[in-house]
């Protein structure tokens, strides 16, 4: 079967390899050898012209289009699918990732989309590939949402791969890495401040067992683990293969085994390989201790982010985060002292949040030794639990998801001008202060970043937009 991958050029200017497309393309050559013909676009780093991705649905002529995207991606995700449904007439078309997960209603209001995946997507996308070349539909497949006489079928979670050691390593081949090491307006790795050219993304773990309500589920509510000699053996082919020099881990939560995760660091130690580390997706500050941050660093790590979200004990609880915000200050701290670059994330604009306890979140903020902040407005997804319950209790959810720096739907007790204001606020009192601006200085490793970061800092603090 010919099988097209693609990632839209969306605009976004982060692009490190599409490891999710790379995932699904080695898991079809386990189980399906030599039956497909598999082609990778990632629009996002190459940034194709329309005509350009055009010219590729000819060349390939698929029978099956994947499209991933982010939520904010809806847009561009359909097009691509209007795209495969005109240029290449008959093929099925299915869009993946978080847009795909959470808003399969939106995806699924547009003909040009016949199916959405939702959560994790090797066992789903096998599957209905196999149903496709018998013949057969692929409508009520677990892990497809579908239309059914006119309607949205949401279908089911998938089935989860229990042992993540049989999931082959991403199709690297199918992509030219060397583009991803190439400095350009496009970032390459999730990580703004990148050490070394030669970098990727690697994933260690699946899932996170805690309920955070604002949190898309793609990879389910149960951490599934590779084992460290999985895990390890991937760096050593990556290293030896294509001379990798910087490895960012973007699992949902790094450190939620503290000694699997000190294991891995350990097995980087000893193997002498000279690595930076970074872990982007944001770790949880309470549930590391002093020793693993210790192992990190010699291991190599020089960037980590933590997910504190909201200083307010109030909204910690009503989120279903429950951090506990003392430990994870001083853990934040300690991560710094040791000359880490330290970041952290929040959010404003919590159900029924209040300007005071918005408040707290900011002043957490600035009372922390964290070199890098971002403040998020919350966007509640669709099909999260926190936007289930804003409808349950009476919120007007119609709105645009795809921007995390404007308000979408507000559930916060602030008006949405106020909001974005304290937004930007946010951003000046912690950035435009001497002694922080010195301390990124001496954390960021390669200097010239520096100037690209200010100015999307500066951005944010009188605009408030990213990109």
């Amino acid at each position: 079967m010919n099988i097209l991958l693609l990632r839209p050029n969306s605009g976004i200017p982060v692009a490190p390899p599409p490891i999710g497309l790379m995932y699904l393309a080695g898991y079809l050559r386990k189980v399906r050898p030599g039956r497909d013909q598999i082609t990778v676009l990632d629009g996002r780093s190459e940034l194709p012209a329309e005509t350009d991705v055009v010219d590729v649905i000819r060349r390939t002529r698929p029978d099956l289009v994947g499209v991933t995207a982010f939520s904010m991606e809806g847009d561009f995700a359909r097009r691509y699918a209007a795209l495969a449904k005109e240029h290449a007439p008959g093929c099925v078309t299915v869009i993946g990732g978080p847009y795909g997960t959470s808003d399969y209603q939106s995806a699924l209001d547009d003909p040009s989309v016949d199916f959405c995946a939702r959560g994790e997507g090797e066992l789903t996308f096998a599957r209905l590939v196999d149903r496709l070349e018998s013949g057969r539909e692929g409508g009520a497949l677990e892990g497809l949402a579908f239309r059914r006489n006119g309607a949205v079928a949401p279908g089911t979670f998938p089935e989860l791969v229990e042992d993540l050691n049989t999931i082959p390593y991403p199709a690297w081949d199918l992509i030219d890495l060397e583009q991803y090491f190439v400095d350009g307006r496009i970032r390459r790795l999730t990580n703004p401040i990148q050490s070394r050219r030669r970098g990727i993304s690697l994933f260690s773990t699946r899932g996170c067992p805690y309920r955070c309500t604002y949190c898309h589920n793609v990879f389910g509510k149960k951490l599934r683990k590779r084992s460290v000699e999985n895990v390890l053996g991937e760096i050593r082919w990556l290293v030896e293969k294509f001379g990798i020099e910087e490895i960012e881990f973007i699992d949902d939560v790094f450190n939620l085994d503290r000694p699997r995760a000190k294991a891995i660091c350990d097995g980087i130690i000893q193997a002498g390989w000279d690595l930076r580390l970074s872990f982007p997706n944001g770790l949880r500050a309470d549930q590391m201790d002093e020793e693993l941050v210790d192992k990190m660093r010699r291991a190599g790590a020089y960037r980590v982010n933590y997910a504190v979200e909201s200083g307010s004990p109030r909204v910690q609880k009503m989120i279903r985060k429950n951090l506990d915000l003392e430990r994870a200050r001083q853990i934040i701290d300690y991560t710094a002292g040791k000359g880490i670059s330290t970041g952290g994330f929040f959010m404003l604009g919590f159900r029924e949040e209040t300007e005071e306890e918005a408040w707290k979140t900011v002043n957490y903020a600035l009372n922390t030794r964290l070199h890098t902040a971002s403040f998020f407005i919350l966007t509640p997804f669709p099909n999260t639990p926190m936007y289930d319950e804003a409808l349950q209790l009476g919120y007007d959810m119609e709105a645009m998801y795809s921007d995390y720096g404007q308000v979408s739907a507000n559930l916060s007790k602030m008006p949405k001008e106020r909001l974005e204001q304290l937004r930007k606020i946010a951003f000046r009192r912690f950035y435009f202060n001497p002694r922080r601006i010195w301390s990124i200085f001496r954390t960021t490793p390669r200097k010239w970043v520096l100037f690209k970061n200010f100015l999307r800092t500066l951005r944010m603090a009188l605009t408030g937009k990213e990109f």
